[in-house]
């Protein structure tokens, strides 16, 4: 610091020189800020891609002396391997202060200062801050205003992010602030960049926003022109001048995504023709790529490793040197690969992911044959199979706004923090995909997990819409949730990384599955649609362990007085109602064969003393998929094989939503409810009303009047009190609460919101699908504690 508070005190001549790449101008933006904030005049360099190249040059050190006749140079996200540049600087009067976070070679520049926390025997105890990150820190030590420190947080965030810098420690800490700042939108050029790139005002910036909106926006100045409109950008007090770059940037992205392709699709002819599969590290270099080709030659290197999965280094050739760049998988480290090959480079520069490099074009074979057996030797079998990470499967019920508004908390994602990824098995597609994009490249579709539908999009599926069209097929899916707001409706929207189909044809429907001949614990027996009544009766003949499930008591009394015959002996009784020590002994009963059958209209609470049962039998729809897995689960519990029957129908269909509906009361049936309640026992003293009275009827149907008084007992409008069969209900204080305290509430509606969806997976989904996710859930059910 000392060395730049002389500059200023001297009245010497301040020059920034920095980089064509987001990181880089992002830089340079943050330190001519600060140096305005200091009222200090400072000039800024970007040099140019196509006649420059990357870093500091001995004919841009030459400008710098020249024309701007600079004592001080302070460099950023670059310098820290241009040791002849920064000794010519010296030579020409000038002191360098280099900040860079790149490799560091074992030859440093001979610069006044170097600023970097990759120096070896440097203390700083985090390594990973980008290039914008160390210009922060500098202007962290020349000027003590915390306010205007922090407004400086937005360029922090855009800069890290977008160079894919490690998002963990610090750069964490500063990424996070960074995003708050964002969303302030109060920098005349951010607000006029997320405008061009159409993100909303009112719609937060997170890690994919800044990587795949603002971030090759930015780029494409430096890919196809000049940087210097960035940095103009970000530095900019007019809007209309915000404006006007950021409408020019976009008018540049749309050039560099065409010539991308074009190149793209060339780099694809060359690897098929000339690089055969054993290959590891994959160079490709061309003479028809022009010089504006050099600018997206990394974005295609970044598409190359992603489509084979292997290092790519795309190089442009032009007349005797080629000038390039390369993206590599973990396992490997980029820069290292190329001070590796130092010798047959003219200059290289970067870091573990993605370089660039200039070489002589007679010295391209022999690059590409050492770069291979670098990538050959310092990458196993193993670390070239891709991989996806899964947070773990979930159910897409799960996946809600709340539940994604909880996970933005982790933002930004990006490198080391990736965004998390979930796995759900044999989701149907519902309808025919829709092709997106100019090209109808992509895919939009809707899924379908038997609980509830996502809209889901597959990013470069296009050529895959046959597949999605096949009859009876069902996928696992690998996915990131997201929020997408559409004409002001937000919903959840998975984008699909991976996905595999599985072909479920006619011959999957088998009556049992697995097959009778086939090993298993569990058998599904699917007889859905089925004469219920004759098939208890043949069931129960075989005079075998059986519990059997109804919806409710109602359908508990009509199976055991009109359905099954009173000379049927061995048949007991239980429900909600049932105490633990009676539902223990019924379990021992049927454990010891005194009892053969257990009729149930609610789950069983003691999993920890189940016996072994052959035989679950599952009469009605289930609500919701908890109920219902928690009823598959007795066949569950030992070795031995049980056998779960499915002998549902489509008229329960109808039944079930009724059912639903009656049984948890919309809100204006719950406050309607609730005053006919409330004026009763008003109309009646204080002591209390018999709630046997309540139920008789005359306010509601009795399951609507159970769920409505658990409600109001839950949000403390009322209490009871006394024995079940002469309880009492009395009113607490008329306080107002929201419907949304209350936890069985929120039950109904869920479940009102999910049925839909899993009552066609209980009817329609094949026997072998169902009885996988059976078998998955079971993992999720064995917890402690899990009612059956």
């Amino acid at each position: 610091m000392e060395r730049i508070h002389k500059a200023i005190s001297r009245g010497e001549k301040i020059c920034v020189y920095g980089d064509y790449d987001t990181d880089g101008t992002t830089a340079t933006a943050l330190l001519l800020n600060t140096f305005r904030q200091m009222d200090v005049p400072v000039d800024y360099y970007i040099p140019n891609r196509f006649g420059e190249g990357y870093g500091l040059s001995e004919d841009t050190v030459e400008k710098i002396h020249q024309k701007n006749k600079a004592k001080l140079l302070i460099t950023v996200d670059c310098g820290i391997t241009s040791v002849k540049e920064v000794a010519l600087a010296n030579q020409l009067g000038m002191d360098v202060i280099v900040t860079d976070h790149h490799q560091i070679e074992e030859e440093q520049p001979p610069a006044y200062a170097l600023i970097s926390p990759k120096i070896p025997g440097n203390e700083y105890p985090y390594t990973e801050l980008a290039g914008v990150g160390l210009a922060f820190k500098l202007a962290q030590g020349l000027i003590d205003d915390k306010a205007f420190l922090e407004s400086l947080l937005d360029l922090v965030a855009l800069g890290t992010v977008v160079d894919m810098a490690s998002l963990t420690g610090e750069n964490r800490i500063l990424s996070r602030l960074g995003l708050a700042e964002l969303d302030k939108r109060e920098r005349p050029g951010i607000h006029a960049l997320c405008d061009a790139a159409g993100h909303k005002i009112d719609t937060p910036l997170d890690g994919y926003a800044l990587s795949f909106k603002l971030g090759p926006r930015i780029n494409a100045a430096g890919r196809m022109d000049t940087a210097h409109k960035v940095v103009d950008l970000l530095t900019t007090d007019s809007e209309d001048v915000a404006t006007r770059i950021a409408s020019e940037l976009n008018q540049e992205n749309q050039r560099r995504q065409e010539l991308e392709r074009q190149i793209q699709d060339q780099a694809l002819e060359i690897i098929e023709k000339e690089i055969d599969n054993d290959t590891v590290g994959i160079v490709v270099a061309s003479d028809k790529w022009n010089e504006k080709a050099q600018g997206v030659v990394g974005i295609v290197a970044s598409r190359l490793k992603e489509t084979f999965y292997k290092p790519a280094v795309v190089l442009a050739i032009d007349g005797d040197e080629a000038t390039g760049s390369g993206r590599c998988i973990e396992g490997m480290n980029l820069a290292d690969s190329f001070v590796a090959c130092t010798d047959l480079l003219v200059k290289h520069g970067g870091h573990k992911a993605a370089a660039g490099l200039t070489l002589k074009t007679k010295n391209i074979p022999k690059f590409r044959k050492a770069f291979n057996e670098f990538a050959r030797e310092n990458l196993t079998a193993e670390e070239l199979q891709p991989k996806l990470e899964l947070e773990f499967e979930t159910r897409l019920s799960l996946l809600t706004l709340e539940t994604l508004k909880e996970l933005e908390q982790f933002e930004p994602f990006g490198k080391d923090n990736p965004k998390p990824h979930f796995g759900t098995r044999r989701v149907k597609v519902n309808g025919v995909p829709t092709q997106m994009g100019k090209e109808k490249n992509h895919l939009r579709m809707f899924v379908s997990d038997g609980t509830v539908k996502r809209r889901a999009i597959d990013w470069g599926a296009g050529d895959k819409l046959i597949t999605f069209k096949r009859p009876n097929m069902s996928l696992d899916i690998a996915f990131s949730p997201q929020i997408n707001e559409w004409q002001g409706t937000r919903s959840v929207q998975l984008i699909l990384e991976n996905w595999e189909a599985h072909s479920e044809g006619r011959d999957m429907n088998w009556d049992v599955f697995p097959k009778l001949s086939d090993e298993s614990p569990v058998k599904l027996v699917d007889k859905r649609n089925v004469n219920k009544k004759n098939y208890l009766l043949n069931l129960l003949a075989r005079e075998e362990s059986c519990i059997i499930y109804v919806r409710d008591e109602e359908m508990l009394d009509l199976l055991l007085t009109k359905l099954l015959p009173e000379s049927i002996e061995g048949v007991a009784r239980h429900n909600e109602a049932t105490p633990q020590a009676e539902e223990t002994a019924l379990l021992k009963q049927l454990e010891t064969g005194e009892l053969r059958t257990i009729a149930s209209s609610s789950t069983f609470s003691r999993s920890e003393v189940f016996p072994f049962v052959k035989h679950v039998v599952l009469c009605h729809l289930a609500p919701s998929q908890d109920i219902f897995f928690k009823r598959c689960k007795p066949a569950f519990v030992t070795a031995e094989t049980s056998y779960l029957h499915l002998i549902y129908n489509n008229t329960d269909e109808s039944e079930m939503h009724n059912w639903i509906s009656e049984k948890y009361p919309a809100g204006d049936e719950l406050r309607r409810l609730y005053g006919s309640i409330r004026a009763v026992i008003q109309s009646n003293g204080t002591e209390g009303y018999p709630e046997a009275e309540i139920l008789k009827g005359g306010f509601g149907s009795l399951s609507a009047l159970q769920t409505g008084l658990t409600i109001f007992e839950e949000l403390q409008f009322i209490e009871r009190h006394g024995q079940s069969d002469s309880r009492l209900v009395k009113l607490l204080s008329g306080q107002k609460s929201d419907l949304s305290r209350s936890p069985t509430y929120l039950r109904g509606e869920w479940i009102k919101q999910t049925s839909p969806f899993f009552i066609e997976f209980q009817l329609k989904e094949n026997i072998a699908s169902m009885w996988e996710r059976i078998a998955d859930e079971y993992q999720i059910l064995s917890e402690p504690n899990s009612s059956i």
